[in-house]
This record gives C-alpha cells, structure tokens and sequence, in this order.
C-alpha cells in the first residue's frame, strides 16, 4: 500500500525526529523503510548512532550507543527521541547517558520493550513526557496488508498521537477485574522483566502512588511469578495505587496465568485489571510515562481513564 494513506502519528509540534537504537541492531530494510516514511509525513530526521560498528547482539558497543543518546540531547531543536529498535542493551548505557542535558529540555522518549530502562530511569529523574509507544522498525515502518489493516495501524498511530498531545484517553474494551477498587496516580506502563531488572540499582524508582502496567513477551507463566514474587519480596510493590497487566505474548503455559494475576493481586490493596491491549502484540496502545490515571474496578466498570496533560 502507498505510504501516504497514513496519516502521522506525530502531532504538529512534533517537526524534527532524533532517530537513535539504544539497543539490540535495527534490520536494515524495515530501518530504510521507517526513515522514508518519517521523511514521507514532511518530518526532519536526525539519525545518531545508527552506523555501528555492531558489538554481538548490540547496535554499537556501550560508548557509541550513548553518545548518540547524548548527541540527540543537544542538538538543537530535536522533538522528540524515537528509539529504532528494543531487544537488549539499554540498561547498558544509563551510567552514560548526560542526565543534566535531558533534565534541562525533558525530550519526550517514544519506545518500548527493552526503552524500559530508560524510561524508567527518566521517570525516576522527574520526567513526565516519555510515551511508551511503538518503535521506527515495528509499527512505524509495517507495510499494511490490505484495507483493514491499514485501518488497524490508523488506530495505533493515532494512540501514539493522542499520548503525545496531552489529549485524555481511556481504555475499557477487554479490560476485566481482578480486584476491585478505585486508584489514581501516576500511570507507570512498562516490560515486567526490564524493570525486574533495574531492582536494586540507582535507576529503580519509586513507585509508591503509582499505578503500574505490566507487559511482557516470551516469558512462561512460571517466570512471570517469579518476576513478581522478586518485586513484591523487594518491597517494589509497596504502596502501588493500582496494578494493570497488559500483553503476555508467545509465553508457554498462559492458562495459568489468571491465577498468577489473581496470586499478585491479593498482596495488594488497590484495584487491579487484566487484559489491557499494550505491549507487544499488534494493534497495542500506547501510554504516556507518568501521566495521573485512574483505574476503576467494579462490578460496573473497568476502565483506565489517562487524564489530559
């Protein structure tokens, strides 16, 4: 299909684009295929880091991946930061990364997976502009099939648009209770095992308040409870306002994990949903990084309203 049935994910603010992987390597066509794209919607696109040299199952060794990072930070004008790929690597370079250049303009991060890290970490420094949301070689760059399709990846562009403006969103359709109750606070969306992680470094943050969406991929049921147990034993689940569990994709053994939900739910004291529509499955919402919510859970509804910015 013709790129240009598309429309931007990108709202009108949104002119230069810092395109960087912090990660795991970028296939080579969906990257072409993605910048086009981005330079088809009339955007300025500043790339960093993208040349390698590739270091094992890494974009480019530790230096190179945050340099291009801190690169972005002070180029002028740069909008926002759309990281190309996730897979593994971030966590690497956080001890790299100029913390005082992204604190002093707050350049809001688009990515998710492995973004976690620095997500996470930017969450735990006082930023709030971040959106977990799709990457330049998935969603941004995907070839639709046909019409429907086409309108599928519509939805999920205006997602990313609607997290990026401000705008309210909410989030009924799928959702059902675990337990009930009502929480609002600080929406905290992210891969349960990147931010299993980060427990007991410096970029764990606190997460007291929060209302917390977990996603994941790959992972059995069995290691989805340990992922949890580990957090609730570190005292990390201390205090949520709410818990969300969202895609658990491709993981063996996922009848049991209603009970493993249910299991997580009982040592909290807010409400919690399950089935939520994010992370890596295809269409997937994206969220806004520490953005006030509310989820209600009850015998009448269960929704998570994202208030406007």
């Amino acid at each position: 299909m013709n790129q240009a049935v598309l429309t931007s994910p990108f709202p009108a603010w949104v002119r230069r684009v810092g395109v960087f992987a912090p990660a795991g390597i970028p296939d080579p066509a969906r990257l072409q295929r993605g910048l086009a794209r981005l330079g088809g919607w009339g955007l300025d696109v500043v790339v960093a880091g993208l040349a390698g040299p590739h270091e094992r199952f890494l974009a480019a060794p530790d230096a190179v991946r945050a340099g291009a990072l801190n690169e972005l930070l002070r180029a002028p004008g740069v909008d926002i930061l759309l990281a190309a790929r996730g897979g593994y690597g971030s966590a690497r370079i956080l001890d790299r990364i100029d913390w005082d250049a992204w604190r002093s303009r707050e350049v809001p991060l688009v990515g998710y997976s492995d973004l976690t890290a620095l997500h996470l970490a930017a969450y735990g420094a006082g930023m709030r502009r971040g959106v977990v949301g799709p990457m330049l070689c998935n969603a941004l760059s995907r070839e639709p099939s046909d019409a429907a399709d086409a309108a599928c990846l519509d939805g999920v562009f205006a997602s990313l648009r609607q997290a990026l403006s401000g705008e309210p969103m909410l989030a009924r359709g799928g959702l059902r209770a675990v337990q009930t109750g009502l929480a609002r606070g600080p929406l905290v969306p992210v891969n349960l095992s990147v931010l299993v992680s980060l427990v007991g470094t410096p970029w764990m943050p606190d997460l007291r308040g929060a209302i917390l969406v977990l996603e994941d991929i790959h992972e059995a049921a069995y290691r989805i409870d340990r992922y949890l147990l580990q957090l609730r034993l570190g005292g990390c689940l201390r205090g949520v306002a709410g818990l969300v569990f969202g895609q658990f994709t491709e993981g063996e053994d996922a009848s049991w994990l209603p009970e493993v939900f249910a299991d997580a739910a009982a040592h909290l004291v807010g409400p919690v949903a399950a089935g939520l529509e994010f992370g890596h499955g295809y269409p997937s919402l994206s969220l806004p990084m520490g953005r006030t919510a509310c989820l209600r859970v009850d015998a009448s509804e269960v929704s998570l309203e994202v208030e406007a910015s």
